[in-house]
């Protein structure tokens, strides 16, 4: 006897070896597919009952029920032996139970085929994959699952399956988008429509094949129309939807099928590499790496020839025929990203613009767009609960990543800037994908890969949030409270704060040994990341929100003497060999780098010293043993008086002051982690925010009333920097404000105090 399988996706139906098998009357197949919906478990015949006559029972239900087994006993096993249990549908004390191997469904091949699909999409083998999403949508037979059948229960189960269908559909589309399939999906979509008439995705790949057939102004009346369908049914209009407007009215060339550039893949999450269909290509020089680089980072948009060379050149030394170099390079690059290119034409993949080179890359042509892609996905299936695909995303997302980003490059400020934030992105991404584990229950995962993530990430409390939380649901607490109170060290320690409100209520909690209510992470909303040229400063409160500044205890008088008597015996004592260290330690705790000069001075001096001094002729004392002997004497005095000075001064009446103490801990978060203070929100009194930085203000952001508020800016200083800054660029430093002739020089004090600029996106340094 062959192997029976169950079809729900259409009518029900039942098959042995390729042949149909009759069900029998209507109510015998509605206790087949009640079976079928807990299949391997019992279902009691109270339960099979309710199912099937929705609340009407029959009089003799419970004989009813077993008549009906009997008939399916009989088609679905017809060699079973008389009053046998049967091994296919048995009856159990807790009810009947149809016994089935995996796989036995057509939902569970439909499930195994998207799973497929999505991991070959992840490898990036994109043509089997969307073979194989194809194959999972054609199992379906008709317009609904489990069609003819009606009820409460059969009518949830079909909306669930609906739902999954809807989804491979969606996954589907896109893998045709990214193949260039456009004309041949536009019918699809539109029997897909027909059937899912509120699934965004589907709409929006829709607006994109009307789109790449040249049918824009057809794309933005469905746009409209669509808009208004689903107001009709009061839902709001997806962020993906409203970007894809965007791009519609502006011919964004991302839009565009994979024409330019196909073929092309820009790796920038690492080392920086490009290949064509699988095969890596020679970049050349370091310098035309840079500017390759540089146009990357702005794919598809113009760069000008002027961005280029402060990106790659940003110190002294740019080239005097800067624009000639540059177009040296773009040569280059054409040589080896477009062989084909006829002399002096335009190009496919590099050419110039009126407003500069532009580099264009295919969807996807890119490990970045990759990345930001698989990011928003998975943000979107987490808040859709979809979890395990959610998962399946944000680890092929991380895998991307091959190292430092754009390993081997040069360091400068624009080059820096983007790794910084590339690394915030991955941080990002590594909460993300923790949290989801610990929605899934996969603590022993979490427990192996948490510490090293947040060795390499201190300061993000989600990660630090969801340690706690895999500790303590795998009954570690003290571990978990252990975890905070280094926490606590690390922000108290090195930045005067306390930590943020999730860490100070998820330690409450343990503290109290309560259940959270609702779940222990909250699930982020969807949203689709932002590419940093177009990323604005956050409009609200961060996630992680910090407190207020506590107040920091000040020394005593008598601490302040003690320790400015060990810090001027300690050079005395060494003999002045600790002069070096001492004052290279001071220089790196309060990033001083006259302090740090001072330190390589008193080492050269003196081992100069001792060098002179142990080369002299032992038999008599000459110049150069009372040269060396001074270099030697002197340095140390002078460092210990220099120690006494500087060491644990006394306080002034800004030390006094909760607004300064901010401005001193506002300004250091922002020397070291330039992203965190854009986060926090320093120095822009214009947004929403829960970090107090003491009043600082950012010139470079604030509108004019704000930077009229500052002391020593009048109301016409303000409009004067915000034009200058407009037509100029921002300010690289508070300095500049003079050195451009808006402010007098040298800067105020007080006005000084209440100024500073944090690094913006483009990557220009910051000063304080």
């Amino acid at each position: 006897m062959g192997v029976v399988r169950f079809e729900l996706l259409g009518p029900l139906q039942a098959r042995r070896d390729d042949r149909v098998l009759d069900l029998g009357p209507a109510k015998q197949r509605a206790v087949l597919a009640t079976l079928l919906l807990s299949v391997n478990r019992p279902v009691p015949i109270a339960r099979i009952i309710d199912v099937v006559w929705q609340g009407e029972p029959p009089g003799n239900g419970t004989n009813v029920v077993q008549k009906y087994v009997a008939g399916l006993r009989q088609v679905l096993e017809p060699d079973r032996a008389p009053r046998s249990s049967g091994d296919l549908l048995a009856l159990t004390a807790g009810g009947y139970v149809l016994t089935l191997a995996a796989g036995s469904t057509d939902t569970d091949l439909f499930d195994e085929l998207v799973r497929q699909g999505r991991q070959l999409r992840t490898m990036g083998d994109l043509e089997q994959a969307a073979a194989t999403l194809r194959s999972a949508l054609d199992l379906w037979r008709g317009s609904e699952a489990l069609a003819g059948l009606s009820g409460p229960v059969f009518d949830a189960a079909r909306r669930e399956l609906e739902t999954r269908h809807a989804a491979a559909a969606e996954s589907w589309a896109d893998l045709e988008l990214d193949l260039g399939r456009h004309l041949s999906l536009l019918p699809e979509l539109t029997g897909l429509l027909g059937r899912h008439p509120l699934r965004q995705d589907l709409h929006a790949a829709h607006l994109i094949a009307l789109y790449r057939t040249g049918r824009q102004a057809e794309a933005l009346d469905v746009y409209r129309a669509t808009t208004q369908l689903l107001k009709s049914h009061h839902q709001t209009l997806g962020p993906r939807l409203q970007a894809l407007h965007t791009r519609l009215l502006n011919n964004s060339p991302d839009l565009l099928p994979p024409a330019a550039g196909a073929g092309l893949r820009f790796d920038v999450l690492g080392p920086l590499r490009a290949s064509r269909d699988g095969l890596p290509l020679q970049l050349g020089p370091s310098k035309q790496q840079a500017v390759l680089a540089t146009l990357l980072l702005s794919a598809n948009s113009a760069v000008p020839p002027d961005r280029i060379l402060e990106a790659v050149w940003p110190d002294d030394g740019r080239p005097d025929n800067g624009p000639n170099v540059v177009q040296k390079y773009v040569a280059g690059l054409r040589k080896v990203l477009d062989p084909d290119r006829a002399p002096r034409s335009a190009g496919q993949v590099l050419n110039l613009t009126v407003s500069g080179y532009r580099l264009t890359v295919a969807p996807n042509g890119s490990d970045l767009d990759e990345f930001a892609a698989r990011i928003s996905r998975a943000r979107e299936l987490r808040a859709g609960a979809d979890l395990e695909a959610a998962a399946t995303e944000l680890q092929a997302a991380l895998g991307l990543w091959r190292g430092e980003p754009l390993a081997g490059l040069q360091a400068g400020s624009f080059f820096d800037a983007v790794r910084d934030r590339l690394r915030d992105d991955r941080a990002s991404a590594l909460e993300d994908y923790a949290e989801v584990l610990l929605e899934l229950g996969r603590l022993d995962a979490l427990l192996e890969s948490l510490p090293a993530q947040i060795e390499e990430f201190p300061l993000r409390e989600r990660l630090r949030a969801v340690l706690m939380e895999a500790l303590d649901l795998s009954g570690r607490r003290t571990e978990a409270l252990a975890a905070y109170d280094e926490t606590r060290r690390l922000l108290v320690g090195e930045y005067g704060i306390e930590p943020g409100q999730v860490l100070q209520r998820l330690h409450a909690r343990l503290l109290q040994d309560d259940e959270p209510p609702g779940g222990r992470i909250p699930r982020p909303e969807a949203a689709t990341p932002q590419p940093a040229s177009d990323a604005a400063p956050p409009s609200g409160p961060l996630q992680v929100s910090w407190p207020q500044v506590p107040s920091v205890p000040r020394r005593t008088r008598l601490q302040r003497i003690l320790l400015k008597v060990l810090a001027a015996a300690l050079p005395i004592v060494t003999w002045g060999f600790a002069c070096g260290p001492m004052m290279a330690v001071l220089a790196w705790r309060r990033r001083s780098r006259l302090l740090g000069a001072c330190a390589v001075g008193y080492f050269a001096l003196q081992w100069t010293g001792v060098v002179m001094f142990t080369q002299s002729p032992e038999d008599f004392s000459g110049i150069l043993d009372d040269l060396g002997m001074s270099l030697m004497i002197f340095p140390f005095l002078l460092c210990s008086a220099q120690a006494a000075v500087i060491v644990a001064p006394a306080p002034s009446a800004a030390d006094h002051d909760p607004a300064e103490e901010h401005r001193r801990v506002a300004r250091e978060i922002a020397a070291r982690s330039p992203l965190y203070a854009q986060r926090l929100g320093i120095g822009r009194p214009d947004l929403p925010r829960t970090f107090d930085d003491g009043g600082l203000v950012d010139p470079n952001h604030v509108p004019t009333e704000l930077l009229a508020a500052v002391p020593g800016i009048s109301l016409q200083h303000a409009v004067l920097i915000v034009v200058d800054r407009t037509y100029r660029g921002p300010f690289k430093s508070v300095e500049e404000l003079a050195e451009r002739g808006l402010l007098p020089h040298p800067l105020p004090r007080s006005t000084r105090d209440h100024l500073v600029v944090v690094q913006p996106d483009d990557g220009s340094p910051i000063a304080h």
